[in-house]
């Protein structure tokens, strides 16, 4: 019995000696994704990795642009013995569905499931600025190269939008996810009434979601272009991309007969004086473009001296509803509305 226990004993070891002898690689013991804030992936130029447009753009896009992850050139310049130590390397798994040699499967890029590690740089200033000069400089032809498109000649049917914010926000094919936004330290004065409006595509504008608004310009000659990812893109910690689209004013409707021949910047007057995405602050519209105006003017005026009589009467909060939903309507009327 005791020999046994002895050539058991002996056994064991030599398997857990065997073990430690295998090649496993450091990718394979790590946890965590790809970082682009690691202190030696910090000090790379974005363009020795990233190529524009990446093979696959044709596909993809339809214009030259980044649709795809690095290729593995990229990686084994660093990451070589990662690559070809152990027969399933976990370096794989950044890219890959499966750890594997024949592991061909990657994640949808961008991977959605992951945070986002930047933020973009988009100073709506200095656009709006290119905008208003070319009008100025250029009143009697078309600006072909504010035209939102994407590197092929326009149709003869074709009908370009110039000189505003429909360049790069258009009205969406389909209703996004959308909610009401946080009104601060606001409070309700009553449960929100049932309503009935639901807002179709027109109601919102999308924004970019791809290289195409920006490479119209800045692909190769105007600055910062392709190659200069850290021109627009700059590194900052770790969120997750929402994609639900948050108002105060619901009921607006940008294809409305009486809004869609107006410039954008009529009522975005803020955002216009925007020098960077990252510090956009109350870029909403102003309530006075609104209440001053001959359009909605008395409309605004009448709901406000219709809470207020309901709140002297003691009777239940009048909810304002011919810009909100009841959800915000039935709250406080905020310091702006009173400035009429």
């Amino acid at each position: 019995m005791k020999n046994r226990i002895r050539l058991f004993l002996i056994a064991l070891v030599a398997a857990f000696s065997a073990a430690s002898l295998l090649p496993v690689t450091t990718a394979q013991k790590r946890r965590d994704n790809f970082s682009h804030a690691t202190a030696s992936h910090k000090k790379i130029d974005c363009s020795s990795c990233h190529k524009v447009p990446t093979a696959n753009w044709i596909q993809a896009r339809g214009f030259p642009d980044v649709a795809d992850y690095p290729g593995h050139d990229s990686c084994i310049q660093c990451h070589r013995n990662d690559f070809f130590r152990g027969n399933r390397p976990a370096i794989c798994s950044t890219c890959h569905v499966t750890s594997s040699p024949r592991g061909e499967a990657r994640f949808a890029f961008p991977v959605r499931s992951r945070s986002q590690e930047f933020s973009t740089i988009f100073p709506h200033d200095v656009h709006q600025n290119l905008i208003a000069s070319s009008k100025k400089s250029r009143s009697d032809v078309a600006v072909a190269h504010f035209v939102r498109a994407g590197f092929k000649a326009a149709a003869d049917d074709d009908k370009p939008q110039f000189n505003n914010c429909a360049i790069c926000h258009a009205t969406p094919a389909e209703v996004p996810k959308f909610e009401s936004r946080i009104l601060g330290s606001l409070q309700p004065l009553t449960d929100a009434a049932a309503e009935s409006f639901t807002p179709t595509a027109a109601f919102f504008k999308d924004a970019p979601n791809t290289h195409a608004s920006c490479f119209n310009c800045h692909y190769q000659n105007q600055k910062p272009n392709r190659t200069d990812c850290a021109g627009c893109h700059v590194l900052t910690k770790p969120y997750f991309e929402s994609n639900v689209i948050k108002r105060f004013s619901l009921k607006f409707n940008h294809q409305d007969k009486d809004h869609i021949n107006k410039d954008c910047t009529t009522c975005h007057v803020r955002i216009t004086q925007n020098a960077d995405l990252k510090t956009m602050m109350n870029a909403d519209v102003p309530i006075l473009t609104c209440s001053t105006s001959s359009c909605h003017g008395d409309n605004i005026k009448t709901e406000i001296s219709q809470r207020e009589a309901s709140i002297t009467a003691s009777q239940p909060a009048f909810q304002c509803t011919y810009c909100h939903t009841p959800s915000i309507g039935r709250f406080q009327i905020p310091p702006s509305h009173q400035s009429r």
